[in-house]
């Protein structure tokens, strides 16, 4: 499985430990899922179809969440 690089911090996926894995992803669910909110702050770029958040419509956004989401869990098993 590639390693992806975490939206939030910009590492590598695989250097997070459990902590930090849960932290990013629960910074980037809450950002991805509200980017009007989050787009001043960064601009935040999607993990799974590397396009920006602001151009996902909200169902584009919980799709690539999860998909993101589960990805990482996957990794940490």
């Amino acid at each position: 499985m590639e390693n992806r690089i975490c939206p939030i911090c910009q590492e590598g996926m695989v250097q997070h430990n459990e902590n930090q894995t849960s932290k990013c992803l629960q910074k980037f669910i809450k950002e991805a899922t509200n980017p009007v909110v989050y787009a001043s702050i960064r601009k935040m770029i999607c993990p799974i179809c590397e396009k920006d958040m602001l151009d996902h419509n909200s169902k584009q956004a919980t799709e690539c969440v999860n998909e993101f989401v589960k990805e990482v869990k996957g990794e940490e098993d």
